[in-house]
């Protein structure tokens, strides 16, 4: 699969999140589709490789986190509550874990390099 359709990919799932999660999982999980589904798995799947690749050092966080914080932290503030709520349905602590150790320490990062660390949503964002 080339690059390009990957990125595709990749940005049409994150743009699924962003746009169509309700703040509530029970609600969200009820009414999600199979696209919403396969949208999720994408993103945290994603989060889960910058995770991977990131704590162990092959790829340093102050070199990653500049270009990625954006996308890593408005993933997470949309997923974080579906993620807890499966890990307690789950019974899994472990569901996701690298991904949410992630997103604390790109919540970290942005704290110390941005001067308003919160998620700003933009109503039909590019």
């Amino acid at each position: 699969m080339p690059i390009r359709t990957l990125s595709a990919e990749n940005i049409a799932a994150c743009r699924w999140v962003f746009q169509n999660f309700p703040p509530d999982p029970q609600e969200g999980i009820r009414s999600l589709t199979p696209e919403g589904q396969e949208a999720v798995k994408l993103v945290l799947n994603s989060l889960d490789r910058v995770a991977f690749l990131t704590q162990a050092g092959w790829i340093p966080e102050d070199l990653i986190m500049p270009w990625m914080h954006p996308m890593i932290a408005k993933s997470w503030d949309k997923l974080e509550p579906y993620v807890e709520h499966e890990k307690q349905r789950r019974n899994e602590p472990y569901y996701y874990k690298h991904a949410s150790e992630l997103a604390a320490r790109c919540r970290a990062w942005r704290e110390k390099h941005l001067e308003d660390a919160q998620v700003k949503w933009v109503k039909d964002a590019l």
